[in-house]
């Protein structure tokens, strides 16, 4: 009975339809704040704004395109299923419910909720680290202390290359506790 109550199976074509509708809204929302974003006080610097309009705009093409096309492939006629069927053919059923753990995609979403408020006191160090050891130990396939060391290195790995990439190469300013002090050349 329990286990009914945990796992949701939904109708896989409309699960992604409206997913991909979702995340629409959301980037049309984002895409209108960006457009709020003070412009640059340096002539001929693009402005705060200039960039996530650019993703966010991309990410809308996309996921029209998308929508788009999930619509009128289901007026197409399907070709014939194969005759020989092996695992991969399996994971190619578009028309199979998806089954979904409901606590699973819970703790997913309150970890991430939590992410966001630890990210400041904590930094971004710490809090990258343990968010990403929560959501990778569990998953791994392997005895605890060889999955806990797993889990931390890839942590440490993400945080790493989160850094590098926000902080050291694009510049963004992040809540940093002590990376700046040794990686930074600053």
């Amino acid at each position: 009975m329990l286990s009914r109550l945990r796992t949701l199976v939904l109708p896989r074509r409309r699960s992604f339809m409206v997913s991909v509708f979702a995340m629409l809204v959301g980037a049309a929302y984002l895409y209108w704040e960006a457009t709020q974003l003070p412009a640059s006080i340096l002539k001929g610097y693009p402005g705060d704004g200039f960039f996530p309009r650019i993703a966010l705009a991309v990410i809308l093409v996309c996921g029209i395109a998308t929508l788009i096309r999930e619509a009128v492939s289901k007026q197409l006629v399907t070709p014939p299923a194969p005759e020989h069927t092996d695992i991969d053919a399996a994971d190619d059923d578009k028309d199979a419910p998806i089954n979904l753990d409901a606590v699973e995609a819970f703790l997913i979403v309150a970890l991430s909720l939590l992410y966001m408020l630890l990210l400041k006191p904590l930094g971004l160090e710490i809090a990258t680290s343990l968010f990403m050891f929560v959501l990778l130990f569990p998953r791994l396939p392997m005895r605890w202390p060889k999955a806990a060391l797993i889990a931390a290195l890839g942590a440490v790995a993400t945080t790493l290359v989160v850094y590098s990439a926000f902080v050291l190469g694009l510049k963004v300013a992040l809540p940093l506790k002590f990376l700046p002090q040794y990686l930074s050349g600053y």
